[in-house]
């Protein structure tokens, strides 16, 4: 609808002869260029900076809350430290943050429920709004959370679920070295809590995995390396995401 009003405009131009020359850019409707910067902004801030010099419009269309929700953090630090961080970042990044931007929610929640002195709920609490929001990373870490340290079953099997639905839509490998990166760059204080390691919830007497793909406490023979090309198939959702624990435990040297 907005490409066809974008036409009909252009050609209303068209037929006014006499009119000064203009850009084409000025008969887009506001809410095409907010969605367009938005693209933009969503790849690249380098892209995005461009974008807003071309001309006043795309500058305009720029300080909607839409693109401010959708801006690539890339080239932020994944915990910009406060005396390095220039007056107009911390503009931009509180821009984000009020403007519901997941990727900023998912970088303060890791940084809240791991590197505070205690276990962080508003950490888990923002890491669980951008995981249901669609986060790919922060649903990883989400659904690790719940079952590594939910006590009731359902929370757990609500675990179980959300990984296998990361697993079918992204490629987990790739997932799984973001969310190490992330963790070896921050100073950890809270290490994930395993409450139900020895607990498996496969209760199927004809699965093959059952019993070999457990989450292991101690695996300081181990490189965690050797597992980060590696995503076993596994065909009991329990037994697969047992196993994607004891990766993700292996992140905190558990």
């Amino acid at each position: 609808m907005a490409l066809l009003r974008a036409k009909k405009e252009i050609n209303k131009f068209k037929r006014h002869k006499n009119d000064a020359p203009i850009s084409i850019v000025k008969a887009f409707p506001n809410d095409l260029l907010v969605d367009i910067v938005g693209k933009v902004a969503s790849g690249s801030m380098v892209d995005l900076y461009k974008i807003k010099l071309s001309c006043k419009e795309f500058l305009s269309a720029s300080e909607d809350r839409f693109v401010y929700q959708h801006a690539s953090l890339d080239k932020f630090a994944l915990i910009p430290l406060p005396w390095f961080t220039e007056e107009k970042e911390t503009s931009f990044l509180r821009r984000c943050r009020e403007s519901g931007n997941l990727e900023i929610l998912y970088r303060e929640g890791m940084e809240q429920y791991f590197s505070t002195s205690m276990l962080n709920n508003l950490g888990f609490e923002n890491l669980k709004k951008a995981a249901l929001e669609g986060h790919h990373d922060a649903k990883y870490v989400y659904s690790m959370l719940l079952m590594a340290n939910c006590e009731d079953e359902e929370g757990r099997k609500l675990g179980y679920d959300l990984f296998g639905e990361l697993k079918n839509s992204t490629c987990i490998s790739i997932t799984r070295k973001r969310v190490k990166s992330f963790i070896q760059s921050m100073w950890v204080k809270n290490h994930v809590v395993v409450q139900n390691q020895a607990v498996s919830l496969c209760c199927s007497s004809t699965c093959q995995s059952r019993g070999t793909m457990k989450v292991v406490k101690n695996h300081s023979t181990w490189s965690v390396d050797e597992f980060d090309n590696e995503d076993v198939g596994v065909s009991c959702k329990y037994c697969d995401g047992n196993y994607e624990l004891s990766l993700f435990c292996k992140m905190f040297h558990v």
